[in-house]
């Protein structure tokens, strides 16, 4: 059994293609949430999702284009979110607004016997954490990770930083970013889970291609430059 693990697409469709075809056969796919903002096609990666039928949850940035809310970024970014999220509203269908809004701040999922808990930032703050770094200490993260079960695999987003840990006979994994790698590696980041075995993988994608169609859009007050820059060197600008 093969799942893809994503997350933190962030309307990069180029970045997403290259993923599936560099992973190959998968059976299933999880995905850690934050489709849309920030990238030119965010339409394109919710048809993709729907299409291979991805379990999917809600991230900070698709919470605030479904319900006009603050993203609440990297202060960093915040100027940039916000004015990302607006035009990134406008080009949405009215079926991709509802799929997104119907999308749950977290779920467990059970594959073969092994369960599968998946949420954005972390089990006390679905949508907003952003503590679960991989330097994190087995203190903290027995602090941040908080009461009650836990699955066989824990899955997060948000951070865009990947790794995978071991955590009491259980696994933590972050797949990093799909669409806006920010660990210095301007690759796609993604994961595969096999036989409950993870295994993350670093993969080329047109890059330029997305650049030129930033370079298409019309978003008032968005900093294409800084966009630009981060998808070309995967480091905060």
């Amino acid at each position: 059994m093969r799942v893809l693990l994503i997350s933190d697409l962030h309307g990069n469709p180029w970045a997403l293609r290259a993923v599936a075809a560099d992973c190959g056969t998968f059976d299933y796919v999880l995905c850690g949430g934050d489709v849309v903002n920030y990238g030119p096609d965010p339409g394109a990666c919710i048809t993709w999702l729907r299409g291979h039928n991805a379990i999917t949850v809600c991230g900070n940035h698709d919470y605030a284009v479904a319900h006009n809310q603050h993203p609440h970024a990297n202060p960093a970014k915040a100027q940039l979110a916000l004015a990302m999220r607006d035009w990134t509203l406008g080009q949405l269908s009215i079926e991709d607004i509802h799929w997104l809004k119907r999308l749950p701040l977290r779920l467990t999922w059970d594959c073969g016997g092994t369960t599968f808990d998946v949420v954005h930032a972390s089990r006390m703050d679905p949508l907003y954490d952003y503590r679960l770094t991989p330097d994190l200490s087995i203190n903290k993260l027995t602090e941040y990770l908080g009461n009650g079960p836990l699955a066989d695999v824990l899955m997060v987003g948000h951070t865009h930083l990947p790794y995978v840990r071991p955590y009491i006979n259980r696994q933590l994994v972050n797949p990093g970013s799909v669409g806006q790698p920010l660990d210095g590696d301007p690759r796609a980041s993604y994961a595969v889970w096999k036989d409950g075995t993870i295994s993350l993988r670093r993969v080329e994608y047109p890059v330029q291609d997305v650049v030129a169609a930033l370079d298409k859009i019309k978003a008032p007050l968005v900093r294409k430059a800084d966009l630009k820059r981060v998808l070309e060197t995967g480091k905060l600008f």
